[in-house]
């Protein structure tokens, strides 16, 4: 092998490894969307931390945004399900953002916020 050859060969290689290596770090998992509300799968790898489940906001949950929840829209939330009977106080059925609020006033969990303190 000349010595061209041999350089214009390491020039390749290190050429080849730059175009690589943004496809190599570019590498992410996004977790699968779907209907069914299925929690996507942990990675098993150890070198990872763990990651906090996403907070959802009040909208998030009302699909159908009727301003209230319905159990099945609270049914996401397995600590928000669990005391859905108990914060609904008119027994309709839906909770409103006002009835978890005052719930969660009532129970020491949590402040409710007025309108007039955001």
């Amino acid at each position: 092998m000349t010595r061209s050859n041999r350089a214009s060969l390491s020039a390749l290689l290190i050429l080849s490894a730059a175009c690589a290596m943004p496809l190599a770090f570019a590498q992410q998992t996004t977790p699968p969307t779907s209907e069914t509300g299925a929690q996507p799968q942990q990675s098993t790898d150890a070198a990872t931390p763990a990651a906090a489940p996403a907070k959802k906001s009040w909208s998030d949950l009302d699909v159908d945004k009727n301003g209230s929840l319905s159990k099945d829209e609270a049914s996401n939330i397995p600590s928000l399900q669990a005391v859905f009977d108990q914060a609904d106080s008119n027994a309709d059925g839906a909770l409103t953002g006002e009835e978890y609020k005052t719930y969660l006033a009532s129970n020491g969990k949590g402040q409710a916020k007025s309108d007039t303190q955001r």
